[in-house]
């Protein structure tokens, strides 16, 4: 019985030593997975790598996505995805990538949220004249031409 308990034991501390050895995913990491989520048009997966506040952004752009046709999609899906700075500070942190295809470069905004990196999304980041609803009521001499609603191009 004893051996057993011996065995057991170091069972348990050798699963602790490895559970607390994962390694967490770096802001680098976290914004390509995103963007390959987001590239793939799965968007659970994506929402799995973004904040709590942002799965609006997210719900909304999916619907951005399903209104795009078969090209549009191929074409979003071959581009490769770079990432070409990185700046962190403290709980917050900048990925700039950059799409192949369009040769745009992308800003992405990380926070900590629960000890591991989420993008963090808004309105503006997909919808470049968003106005939040407090800022101003919308009329026809304030809202954006209908072409700026479509989002902005995925890398």
């Amino acid at each position: 019985m004893t051996s057993y308990l011996r065995i057991l034991t170091l069972a348990i501390l050798f699963g602790t030593v490895l559970s607390s050895c994962k390694k967490r995913a770096s802001p680098q990491e976290v914004a390509l997975n995103f963007m390959h989520a987001i590239q793939e048009s799965n968007f659970d997966l994506a929402r799995d790598y973004a904040t709590k506040e942002s799965q609006q952004v997210i719900q909304l752009y999916s619907f951005f996505d399903a209104r795009r046709n078969d090209s549009e999609r191929d074409k979003i899906k071959k581009a490769g995805i770079k990432v070409i700075e990185t700046e962190e500070n403290g709980d917050k942190a900048t990925v700039t990538v950059l799409n192949s295809s369009s040769q745009q470069k992308e800003r992405l905004q990380l926070v900590k949220e629960n000890g591991r990196w989420k993008i963090s999304l808004t309105f503006e980041s997909i919808i470049p004249n968003y106005l939040p609803p407090a800022s101003a009521p919308l009329d026809s001499t304030n809202m954006p031409p209908q072409d700026s609603m479509s989002p902005l191009p995925v890398k």
